[in-house]
């Protein structure tokens, strides 16, 4: 990108988005002798978005990576907190008061999100100083989005609304209906659904 193609995509109806796999990318085996799923050509919040046409928003996928989220370490944390930084800051955003809120999407596997949301909360200051507005929303999917009965589609349905409503400098879980900030959120032992700590 360069800095004008950048400033138009930064508007308050441009949502960035970022892959992280999970089970919302997972696809079916390729091989005929396959049993496991597999990670596709495509993330899923490409093949989503691109389903809509009639969107009031623009968008664009990264990947940053396609793992299993128990498969997730710091070290990935760290190269998405990076690919956040190299988006908002190589062109200087972030640096000026003359955009609005950034809008951000991240798909991740529903078993680890929380803790990669808190890192990446813990590290916001580094990707936008804290005069700029960003609400990065998190999401995910209980099963692959090829599946007919898959909730990812509405997951990130959600996910994108919420950034446009969330306060600036927010971080949210976006799953089963609800956005939650992420340092107030946990996972039902039984239930397995995102709530509000109480």
């Amino acid at each position: 990108y360069n800095t004008t193609i950048m400033q138009e995509l930064c508007g308050t109806n441009h949502v960035h988005m970022f892959a992280m796999g999970g089970t919302i990318d997972k696809d079916y085996p390729r091989l005929t002798s396959g049993y496991a799923f597999e990670f596709g050509d495509e993330c899923a919040a490409s093949r989503i978005m691109k389903s809509h046409p009639n969107l009031g928003v623009t968008f664009d996928v990264t990947s940053v990576c396609t793992k299993d989220s128990l498969d997730i370490e710091d070290n990935d944390r760290e190269i998405l907190v990076n690919a956040l930084k190299t988006r908002f800051q190589k062109y200087g955003i972030g640096q000026k008061d003359q955009f609005s809120v950034f809008r951000v999407v991240v798909t991740h596997g529903t078993d680890t999100m929380i803790e990669t949301a808190l890192f990446v909360r813990s590290r916001l200051d580094e990707i936008l100083p804290s005069s700029s507005g960003i609400v990065i929303a998190f999401t995910g999917a209980t099963k692959p989005e090829r599946f007919v009965d898959s909730d990812a589609s509405f997951n990130l349905g959600c996910a994108v609304g919420a950034t446009s409503i969330c306060p600036p400098r927010s971080v949210v879980i976006c799953m089963n209906g609800n956005y939650i900030p992420c340092e107030r959120c946990v996972r039902g032992e039984e239930s397995g659904l995102f709530e509000l700590k109480s």
